[in-house]
């Protein structure tokens, strides 16, 4: 599933899923280092990766 992070604040981000519109709250533990607010990510199997 394609995201953007839209939002960080402490230690997690709020990303919005693109097919869903759904945003959520991400430990930043578990996005890649140096992920920043605008970064679109893919989740796949239970990994963030940068694209």
């Amino acid at each position: 599933m394609e995201c953007t992070i839209i939002d960080i604040r402490g230690d997690y981000a709020y990303v919005r899923y693109r097919d869903s519109g759904v945003v959520s709250e991400v430990a930043l533990a578990l996005l890649p280092f140096g992920a920043d607010v605008g970064d679109k990510l893919i989740f796949e199997n239970y990994e963030f990766r940068q694209i």
